[in-house]
């Protein structure tokens, strides 16, 4: 996809990336981006180079998290080559590991990812997603005095 690409084309290329993620398909995904991606989760601190390394941390999501989770588009901005994508992750919390343990309980999720493609492909992506909203919806942290209820 190129700047020039339409709003359509864009459209396409987008629900195309979030049915891959959502069919947990981590090659397929990885086929959306350039081999120098710069990916970043800003709510878990992680920065990963490469597809491969940005491979394996979005492989970790159905073992550390949840098997069923899916990320749904609720808004798409698009400048050239630059876009924001704003969506909301589902799923239940039935997978974890020592420091973060499955509960069993569903969650949802508000997100944003931004980002910058380059023929087509994905070389910078960054995710802003509520991390302490998650932890309160699958029972690990309780929610903070006076907030109000978190729904999923």
């Amino acid at each position: 996809m190129s700047s020039t690409a339409s709003r359509e084309e864009f459209m396409a290329w987008f629900d195309a990336y979030l049915d891959a993620l959502n069919a947990h398909d981590i090659p397929a995904v990885l086929e959306f981006m350039s081999d120098d991606v710069v990916y970043t989760d800003m709510a878990v601190g992680e920065r990963m180079e490469g597809r491969a390394t940005t491979g394996d941390f979005l492989g970790r999501m159905a073992t550390n998290v949840s098997t069923d989770y899916r990320f749904d588009n609720e808004q798409v901005l698009i400048d050239g080559e630059s876009f924001a994508l704003v969506w909301t992750m589902s799923g239940t919390k039935d997978r974890g590991h020592e420091r973060v343990p499955a509960t069993g309980r569903r969650f949802g999720v508000p997100g944003v990812s931004i980002g910058r493609l380059r023929d087509g492909k994905v070389v910078e992506q960054r995710d802003y997603w509520n991390m302490a909203g998650f932890l309160v919806q699958v029972g690990l942290m309780p929610a903070p005095q006076g907030a109000a209820p978190t729904t999923n």
